[in-house]
């Protein structure tokens, strides 16, 4: 919705990931992707900011494939 409105896409993204991150004082360990951070990365058709339709084509969590689309 806030896309819709006018936020740009990048600082859509950072306020569900970093900037959230940031407020709940666990930027060190989560947020962004950096050596030595915890992440769960999914692999998406599009970016899913962009196109609500983008599917999930693969989820890492904890370094493992936890799902994969067949």
């Amino acid at each position: 919705m806030a896309i819709k409105e006018g936020l740009p896409i990048n600082e859509a993204l950072k306020a569900i990931t970093i900037n959230a991150a940031k407020m709940l004082k666990v930027a060190t360990r989560i947020g962004s992707i950096e050596p030595g951070k915890d992440a769960d990365i999914v692999v998406w058709t599009e970016h899913p900011l962009e196109n609500f339709y983008a599917e999930n084509q693969i989820t890492f969590i904890n370094g493992e494939i936890a799902y994969r689309k067949k």
